[in-house]
């Protein structure tokens, strides 16, 4: 508590400013320390939510950068370059007036985020798809219809692996609904309404540009009480499965022709073309070879099982790389 001047302290002080012993501007009234808010741009999210949405994103442009790079056979870098929360009307500001915008769908918030795409990046996409050397420099226009078939079919592929990202907080379905060109023509929040964006330093070959991630808060803030590092932590915990489990899992469901030869036989392609019904022709015998895929992994003998050609398996086959 401050302290409160006596009656004879008072007149002491009128005295000595009458006198001009002291000066008024001597006398300052402590200022109370004001933090600036602005209304028009409410911050929504806190830095530990931040650094979550963060995490998630780390995950995705790992994902992304693997896709690209074996769809473009080429060099691909993907890098977070800023995460913030701004609101929709500084985001369309800050993106060009002709670029590429890919929108999806989100379900079950039954919104719409939006990935911008910096041309010079679109361009070199589209040249390594098509054949090229990705080298962007000779374009200056918009899509053409092919060109926005390939755009969504590569990102309609690549956001199923935002999925993946998400599934440790949320189940989400992402569908790409449409591609445009100008940002005036799409409006998924309304302006003064808060987004989180996501800027993707994007390096193709020669080429870095970038991509830019927006989330309006009606996507995020269903699953706000699940970006908490205890929250997150927790998920990763019930849901990490040991890789070898993985791995595991998948291959025993993968399918894989097994073909057993009987033997075989060399002809010349004159008797071949003379071939008549009736004909024989001899191979040359011995063990039955049973084949996985192309490689020879089984010797065996012929037989019958239950009223069905069978082979008897009598040696393995080891290949190199087999455990022994």
């Amino acid at each position: 508590m401050a302290d409160i001047l006596s009656q004879h302290e008072i007149d002491a002080l009128l005295s000595a400013l009458n006198n001009g012993e002291i000066q008024a501007s001597d006398v300052t009234e402590q200022k109370k320390k004001v933090k600036v808010y602005d209304f028009k741009r409410a911050m929504r999210y806190s830095k530990e939510q931040l650094r979550s949405i963060t995490r998630i994103h780390e995950n995705f442009t790992r994902l992304l950068t693997s896709y690209l790079s074996a769809q473009l056979r080429t060099f691909v870098q993907i890098e977070i370059d800023l995460v913030d929360q701004v609101n929709y009307q500084e985001f369309i500001a800050s993106i060009p007036s002709r670029t590429i915008l890919n929108i999806f769908e989100v379900k079950p918030m039954d919104e719409k985020m939006v990935l911008e795409i910096n041309p010079q990046v679109a361009y070199a996409i589209l040249e390594r798809l098509l054949g090229g050397q990705g080298d962007p420099s000779t374009r200056n226009g918009t899509l053409t219809e092919i060109e926005t078939v390939l755009m969504q079919r590569i990102f309609s592929r690549a956001f199923n692996m935002y999925q993946e990202a998400w599934k440790n907080i949320e189940n989400i379905k992402v569908k790409l609904e449409a591609i445009e060109s100008n940002p005036q023509f799409i409006q998924i929040a309304s302006p003064n309404d808060t987004v989180i964006i996501i800027a993707l330093r994007t390096t193709i070959g020669e080429i870095t540009g970038r991509m830019t991630l927006c989330l309006p808060h009606y996507i995020v803030e269903p699953v706000l009480p699940k970006l908490s590092t205890h929250q997150w932590l927790s998920s990763m915990a019930k849901t990490t499965i040991p890789q070898y489990d993985v791995l595991k899992q998948n291959l025993d469901t993968v399918q894989i022709p097994v073909v057993a030869e009987i033997g075989n036989a060399t002809l010349q392609v004159s008797d071949l073309v003379n071939l008549q019904i009736g004909d024989v022709i001899g191979i040359e015998t011995g063990k039955i070879q049973v084949k996985a895929g192309q490689l020879t992994r089984f010797l065996g003998n012929p037989g019958l099982q239950k009223g069905h050609y069978a082979v008897q398996i009598e040696q393995i086959i080891h290949s190199e790389g087999d455990d022994q």
